[in-house]
């Protein structure tokens, strides 16, 4: 048998590449730049949300001046290396060990119960701090209104993301309807 390098062969003696016979379906091969690589699962998601409800509304949150946590429970689903908790706040948790690049979307709608127009500031916080992703809108009485943040993130193992807000004052906030979700691929 010749000896020939790799890196010389062309197209159809190419080959699958080392422990393509382990890895699981789905997984990918990502390369470390030093000549080697890991299979990995090619990606993670979870969609966190409130069903629809502007009658009774779905939730309800009495936003003050200083940030506070968005506390719904949210159902789940197309749920892959999340999980969704409640405790101590609504929050999404990544499950998975391979390090994620995540892109992450909040949308929802609100209005104020009653009263005066208000200020209300909507953020990310990961891992209890927060993020860059900050709007801020008005929150009329009588009138849904709809918000999308988003943010690029890195995620671990065991980091997780929640929805803060604050108003300019205090105000009871009325969700008709919510959405967070997260789809991640390796890092």
């Amino acid at each position: 048998m010749a000896n020939v390098n790799h890196s010389t062969l062309t197209d159809p003696y190419l080959h699958e590449p080392k422990g393509i016979a382990s890895a699981g379906a789905g997984n990918i091969y990502v390369s470390d730049g030093a000549g080697s690589g890991n299979w990995t699962k090619d990606h993670a998601h979870i969609n966190g949300y409130l069903p629809f409800d502007a009658t009774t509304p779905a939730y309800t949150h009495s936003v003050l001046a200083g940030f506070t946590a968005l506390n719904p429970t949210f159902s789940t689903n197309n749920v892959d290396g999340f999980t969704g908790t409640s405790t101590p706040n609504a929050r999404l948790i990544y499950t998975d060990s391979n390090n994620l690049t995540a892109f992450a979307t909040f949308t929802f709608n609100f209005k104020n119960s009653s009263g005066t127009n208000r200020d209300l500031e909507t953020v990310f916080y990961l891992n209890g701090a927060a993020t860059n992703a900050h709007l801020i809108s008005t929150a009329v009485s009588g009138q849904w209104r709809t918000v999308t943040l988003s943010e690029t993130m890195s995620l671990s193992l065991n980091d997780y993301i929640e929805v803060f807000v604050r108003g300019d004052s205090a105000f009871t906030l009325e969700v008709a309807a919510a959405s967070l979700i997260i789809h991640g691929v390796p890092s």
